[in-house]
């Protein structure tokens, strides 16, 4: 009786172990992101840069100080489709951060997660709607519908996985490999 009474307690304490490691472990994307950050103090967060840097036209300003950009011309990668204004894009993380977060970057530092986050190699500018329709997917279960792209997402994807260590499964990886080398 007394083996029973102290397994039932082992048992207990390592379930209460294992939710707590779990609960450590769970997505925040504040970890990551709390928000844009600028890096060279002009006024102008990882957004804006990237809006400007990526506009195909000269680009506006909503104000005087030029921190905010609102108009310019932008491809969306996938889509295949053009915008002018600027609300009309989020920054889409190619590998996307709870992907990360569940691939290897959980028990990443906050500064590693913030700079995965705002890497500019895992940064496109894309329609919003197409953004939130991916969400926390990889390519083995979400591809852009522009076909001309797909080869490059995927290839993109995997370079990013890669260059931070991220480990898809056997699955994943095998998905991904047939992905990029389709036409």
């Amino acid at each position: 009786m007394r083996i029973r009474s102290i397994f039932a307690r082992v048992v207990f304490l390592f379930s209460l172990l294992v939710s707590a490691s779990v609960a450590a472990d769970s997505y925040k994307r504040a970890d990551w992101l709390p928000r844009w950050s600028d890096f060279d103090r002009d006024c102008q967060d990882t957004r804006h840069e990237l809006l400007i840097r990526y506009s195909l036209a000269p680009v506006t300003f909503t104000r005087s100080d030029k921190c905010k950009v609102a108009t310019g011309m932008w491809m969306d990668p996938y889509t295949g489709n053009f915008y002018t204004k600027a609300s009309d894009l989020d920054v889409e993380h190619i590998v996307p951060l709870k992907w990360a977060h569940d691939h290897g970057g959980a028990h990443w530092d906050r500064a590693l997660k913030r700079q995965f986050a705002e890497d500019p190699d895992n940064l496109w500018l894309v329609d919003d709607g197409r953004n939130q329709s991916k969400g926390d997917r990889g390519p083995d279960e979400w591809m852009p519908p522009y076909a001309p792209v797909a080869a490059l997402y995927v290839q993109r994807f995997m370079a990013i996985a890669h260059k931070y260590g991220l480990r898809p499964t056997l699955a994943e990886a095998s998905r991904f490999q047939a992905l990029a080398a389709a036409p």
